[in-house]
């Protein structure tokens, strides 16, 4: 991020350098605090309804109160992207807890702290990986389950995502996937996971976050008439599938050509790949679903 980039904090607009928090923020000191990221792309930002309502479910289930209601966190994202001058942005807009009034913090009495930054636009992977796939490995790590933490809040504690990525890296492998506590194949650490059989898709339908980006890739291809599955995938799926990608924020489509050493049969990035990540990127260029920044 550009040493000029301009923060939004607490209802201020400050230089990176000044955009500071108290070392005793519940967000820093618990990682208590929930957070949703969004695109720009050529002036407009990308499904910014979808992500906010998001955002105001992991308030809400959090119980964590914000002193901005949805058209408040709106108008504080266009106006920071316009701040920093960025047509193509990611966008990362975050509430914690903030500071407690006691040692021994009660979560029910809070004073969030409410940030958002925004940054270059980002991909997942470098060129070459867009273009040609990357390698994924199946961590030995399990994603959380809804007895446990619900993977559908979309919180900071990130800890065991950066645990599994190190492991996949130290490998040899560009990224990862992990299984839920049944050994179905749940999410990555930042996307959402298709596999192509057959001329059908199908993706984890529980456990998963729900990933706007994701759910856009659904409708597409329903608009090209493929059945789509919302279902249970075991690790066997993804060793004899036909095309693998996965979707995020940053990026779109991103082609697989190996998983835990099993490489793709077919060319990658594959053709229902190319096809969906195309009509995603059309309809980015487009602006239909998206929120002109000025």
């Amino acid at each position: 991020m550009a040493e000029n980039s301009i923060i939004y904090i607490n209802g201020e607009f400050k230089p990176l350098a000044e955009a500071k928090i108290s070392v005793l923020d519940q967000g820093f000191l618990l990682g208590d605090a929930v957070f949703d990221v969004v695109s720009a792309w050529n002036g407009y930002i990308f499904k910014l309804d979808e992500h906010l309502d998001r955002f105001e479910d992991s308030l809400r289930a959090t119980r964590m109160n914000c002193s901005l209601d949805k058209e408040g966190w709106r108008k504080a994202i266009i106006d920071t992207v316009k701040l920093n001058n960025l047509k193509s942005a990611s966008i990362r807009f975050i509430a914690t807890r903030g500071i407690s009034k006691e040692v021994i913090a009660d979560p029910r009495d809070n004073s969030p702290t409410e940030i958002i930054w925004v940054a270059p636009y980002v991909f997942l992977a470098d060129e070459t990986g867009r273009k040609e796939g990357i390698k994924l490995m199946i961590s030995h790590l399990r994603g959380f389950t809804p007895d446990t933490l619900d993977p559908r809040y979309k919180c900071v504690d990130r800890l065991h995502y950066q645990l599994a990525k190190m492991e996949a890296l130290d490998a040899g492998y560009d990224d990862l996937i992990w299984l839920d506590n049944n050994g179905h194949v749940a999410e990555g650490p930042a996307s959402n996971i298709f596999i192509i059989k057959n001329g059908i898709m199908y993706t984890p339908g529980d456990g998963i976050l729900r990933g706007i980006t994701r759910q856009v890739f659904i409708d597409l291809a329903k608009t090209i008439n493929m059945e789509v599955n919302l279902c249970n995938i075991s690790t066997f799926d993804l060793f004899t599938a036909d095309e693998i990608f996965t979707t995020s924020t940053a990026g779109g489509a991103l082609p697989i050509k190996e998983v835990s050493g099993r490489k793709v049969k077919d060319s990658v990035p594959g053709t229902i790949t190319k096809k969906l990540d195309s009509l995603y990127w059309r309809l980015r260029e487009s602006g239909e679903g998206s929120t002109l920044i000025n």
